[in-house]
């Protein structure tokens, strides 16, 4: 077995040889003493589920991204958003009046009525259904891939006017 020295300078020597290594190609690679060269150590289905993991982050930050509602952007709050919808839902189905003052995400407010906060989680709603549409898309093409560029590649759409 072959010792391969690392120098001050970051550099690899084979101990044996003397020899100084070329640079590690990329942090993915290890050095094959046998062959003489370094080997990319990942496998396919490695690096496929990297990238899902990659994925499933940035579906993540497109649930939490603000959202549009009747013209107007709201912060995806899922828990306040979902309980005041059920609030207001409760409150329509018992014929009784509803009002609430949701800050917007520019931090001005709007007093919405039961049927305008229902309509705020729906959209909701429709907003982290995309999210989850998206990555579904995304995963049916992690599966498909045979090559690591075709992995890398695949990358979670640019958000509509960011």
């Amino acid at each position: 077995m072959e010792t391969i020295i690392v120098n001050r300078d970051g550099t690899y020597t084979n101990e044996r040889t003397g020899e100084m290594l070329p640079p590690q190609p990329s942090e993915h690679h290890e050095y094959d003493a046998a062959a003489d060269m370094w080997i990319d150590a990942r496998t396919l289905d490695s690096v496929k589920a990297r990238t899902w993991a990659r994925i499933k982050a940035a579906r993540s930050v497109a649930e939490a991204a603000d959202f549009t509602c009747g013209g107007v952007l709201y912060q995806a709050d899922k828990d306040r958003i979902v309980g005041a919808a059920h609030m207001a839902l409760i409150a329509q189905a018992a014929g009784q009046p509803y009002s609430i003052d949701w800050t917007l995400s520019d931090n001005t407010y709007l007093t919405l009525d039961a049927a305008g906060m229902i309509a705020v989680g729906a959209a909701l709603g429709a907003h982290v259904a995309t999210a989850f549409a998206i990555a579904l898309h995304l995963r049916g093409r992690i599966a498909a891939a045979a090559s690591f560029d075709a992995l890398e590649a695949i990358v979670w759409p640019a958000q509509v006017g960011a």
